[in-house]
């Protein structure tokens, strides 16, 4: 059953590009920058949170960060700003003298991946670059490699890119949720907002995602847990349950490590239903910790549709006696 990708960035998600000649050009943009780039760079200190969002494929985190960084008072990386990837900054200058702060305001994705250029990007090329999650071997040894990581230099990338917009930032950083502890450790102001969704509809969205974007279902698709070698032996029914089982395992693990106040976990139904409570909790919790609140910059929807899949009785039962081979 070996079809699996075992290239995470093989994901039609994270995919910016259309045309390998585009992907080249921007390449070499970040490359000619890079100088530039290193040159903007102070030695300053972290100043304000870092909020990063993460949970399983499927789960509301698109949603999560879109909430939080169009309605709070926070910087993020958008569209525009993601083709940096080596140079954030040299891309947040031009991102903001070009697009003058405006905020997108539509709530909308497509399974994870967003459009307009002012919405919120995972910032893939980013965060794979610095984490070296680009296979699934590296995913495998996450917690082996770790100490591979440069992290007081991403520190330093990090710090310019929270100095250039003078304010907290939020990410939807799933790469970065493989080192949750070592995270708050290197960075220090971190809050991390875990979203959790019914699994039975995050296992029906991820087998439509794979029927979407592949023609083979064996295909993986999204992000792995570290046990993912073992589940590309299976059939996709397996390999979804098991990515579920294994994912949500791992998070537990790392979020159980680390003092439950820099934690805030939010169901899905609960962000849909009223986002306004998700994002005072955030802030308190901003507050509370670091004494710094990202303020309003927008009042949110009243409530976004819960979606689920009850239209799919049959696949959700079987995904429900597979899971449970996997407790």
């Amino acid at each position: 059953m070996k079809n699996s990708i075992n290239k995470l960035n093989k994901n039609r998600k994270e995919d910016y590009y259309k045309d390998p000649r585009e992907e080249n050009f921007i390449q070499q943009v970040n490359e000619n920058l890079l100088e530039l780039e290193h040159s903007l760079y102070r030695d300053v200190e972290i100043k304000y949170p870092f909020i990063f969002i993460f949970g399983l494929p499927r789960s509301g985190t698109t949603l999560m960060s879109q909430v939080l960084a169009h309605c709070l008072d926070t910087g993020f990386i958008n569209n525009f700003m993601a083709r940096f990837w080596l140079t954030p900054v040299c891309g947040i200058r031009l991102a903001n003298s070009m697009l003058k702060g405006e905020k997108f305001r539509a709530f909308q994705s497509d399974y994870g991946a967003t459009n307009d250029l002012l919405d919120i990007h995972e910032f893939g090329y980013f965060w794979r670059k610095w984490m070296k999650k680009d296979t699934f071997e590296a995913i495998r040894d996450a917690k082996k490699l770790e100490s591979t990581i440069d992290w007081q230099d991403l520190k330093r990338v990090l710090t310019n890119m929270q100095h250039e917009f003078g304010k907290s930032m939020v990410f939807k950083n799933i790469l970065g949720s493989y080192h949750l502890p070592k995270m708050k450790e290197t960075l220090g102001k971190v809050l991390f907002v875990y979203i959790e969704r019914d699994p039975l509809d995050v296992a029906v969205s991820i087998l439509k995602a794979r029927k979407k974007y592949y023609h083979d279902l064996n295909t993986w698709w999204s992000y792995a847990p570290p046990e993912v070698l073992e589940l590309t032996e299976k059939d996709y029914w397996h390999q979804i349950a098991g990515q579920i089982h294994y994912l949500k395992k791992f998070y537990y693990q790392e979020m159980d490590k680390m003092d439950e106040s820099f934690v805030i976990r939010v169901k899905y139904d609960d962000l849909c239903q009223n986002p306004a409570s998700v994002l005072d909790e955030v802030r308190k919790r901003c507050k509370s910790l670091y004494q710094s609140d990202p303020g309003l910059a927008q009042n949110p929807p009243t409530q976004f549709p819960v979606r689920t899949h009850d239209d799919q009785p049959e696949i959700k039962a079987k995904f429900k006696k597979i899971l449970k081979e996997f407790e």
